[in-house]
């Protein structure tokens, strides 16, 4: 599994919130849907998008962005006199680097009593016990399969 890089967590997790708003505040969030919808935005462009659900300054829009490019969230490339913004991360990226994080954060302090909890909670999926045997069937089968080809290679 490739790690995600930089960390997307920076300021915690959100149990109660959806989607991106659980390690990203309410603008960040905004901010990130229409980029996942359409990448390689202007200011401008963010900010008219934004303008039809929540008015927001320009200014506050254009910080925004850029504290989102500096944290990691963010790539930009000059076109022009303006910035064009687009995702570092697909959205199945990003929301597999948040699940990797604090997995790995819960799993590293407190390895039995998470994989119990993980455990309990997907057996109350209909279904969630068998999918996730599957999943760990495919996990050792990859496993081998790298296992063996590298000891062919050397």
């Amino acid at each position: 599994m490739r790690s995600i890089h930089p960390k997307i967590t920076l300021r915690g997790f959100k149990p109660g919130a959806r989607g991106a708003g659980h390690v990203l505040g309410e603008l960040e969030t905004a901010v990130m849907e229409v980029l996942w919808r359409a990448p390689g935005q202007t200011v401008n462009e963010v900010e008219e998008h934004l303008r039809q659900r929540r008015g927001s300054a320009h200014t506050t829009v254009l910080t925004t962005l850029d504290r989102m490019h500096r944290k990691g969230y963010l790539l930009r490339e000059k076109q022009g006199k303006a910035f064009v913004y687009t995702p570092r991360y697909t959205r199945e990226e990003f929301e597999r680097g948040v699940a990797q994080e604090v997995l790995g954060a819960l799993l590293g302090q407190f390895t039995e009593s998470a994989l119990s909890a993980f455990v309990d909670l997907v057996s109350e999926a209909a279904g969630g016990l068998d999918h996730l045997e599957a999943m760990i069937r495919e996990k050792r089968s990859n496993l081998r399969s790298r296992r063996t080809g590298k000891k062919g290679a050397d």
